[in-house]
């Protein structure tokens, strides 16, 4: 199989955008609002990378702090996204074999690479999700519970998306489950604060006063967190939360117990690299064929 027969064409950005731009390519849902843009310049040549959580670092002044002493959220929100970029970093021209750029991402847990032509001109990417898509209806014989991740950081309802941005962004993070008493009641993502911060009333406020980021993200968790939640059982088969995670275009899965309580996460880069490890680059290929 050709790394082209699986490469995505996404959404890019010019590296003279203003950040608002990147807010709006990276806030919303599905498929049409990924987590990362590529930042390109006028001859389309890759320049770099932006994640949300990198725009939640510069919105949470991280990242260009002087911009937003000297101008505020609105001053930096007219910047160029060059100035908040991560450098461009693994990247593979378009000829490279499938089984080599598998074998990458499994070997460093990369969730996405840059796919160019010889002089660095943009042609796709491929992500984690183009790689386990591909692998749905099957059962692995790997139990959930022997690949999730069980350090697990979450939030309270009750606590403000200021806090929840800030402990995404601490603990590097794209998602927190909300629970109450341990039991799992929501889940709150970087994508959803993004989407918040880009609605209607709060991108005007943001765009003409001198508003603190702490003002627009006072709204409890609670009253923005998705309460109907995709979750697994770890005694599932590992195939079970690959079907989730396609159909449902999650990036990851809470694990939640059979009385409730949630013991862990499942992320997509996960699957992958566990499926790599048990079965091989070139058996995960041959099964993306079939």
């Amino acid at each position: 199989m050709k790394a082209s027969e699986v490469m995505l064409t996404r959404p890019y950005i010019l590296w003279k955008d203003p950040l608002l731009v990147a807010l709006n390519a990276l806030a919303g849902r599905g498929e049409r609002s990924p987590y990362r843009v590529v930042v390109v310049d006028n001859q389309l040549k890759v320049k770099g990378t932006l994640t949300g959580r990198r725009v939640l670092e510069v919105l949470l002044g991280l990242r260009g702090e002087s911009i937003i002493a000297k101008r505020g959220i609105k001053g930096i929100l007219r910047e160029p996204v060059n100035l908040f970029l991560y450098e461009p970093r693994h990247v593979f021209l378009e000829h490279t074999p499938l089984l080599s750029i598998l074998q990458y991402m499994a070997e460093n847990s990369v969730g996405h690479v840059i796919i160019t032509d010889d002089v660095g001109v943009l042609r796709g990417s491929i992500d984690e999700s183009a790689i386990i898509g591909r692998l749905r209806g099957r059962s692995f014989g790997i139990v959930v519970g022997d690949v999730m991740t069980n350090k697990v950081f979450t939030i309270s309802p009750e606590a403000t998306l200021y806090e929840a941005a800030d402990a995404m962004v601490g603990h590097r993070v794209r998602r927190l489950p909300v629970v109450t008493d341990d039991n799992l009641v929501g889940i709150v993502t970087v994508t959803d604060v993004l989407n918040y911060i880009l609605a209607e009333e709060k991108h005007v406020e943001m765009l003409l006063y001198d508003i603190s980021i702490e003002e627009v993200l006072s709204k409890k968790v609670e009253e923005v967190m998705s309460s109907t939640v995709v979750s697994i059982s770890p005694s599932s088969d590992l195939g079970s939360a690959v079907d989730k995670l396609i159909q449902k275009d999650v990036s990851g899965l809470p694990i939640v117990s059979d009385d409730g309580r949630l013991v862990g996460m499942l992320s997509r880069i996960d699957v992958l690299v566990e499926l790599v490890r048990r079965l091989g680059a070139s058996a995960v290929v041959e099964a993306m064929s079939l």
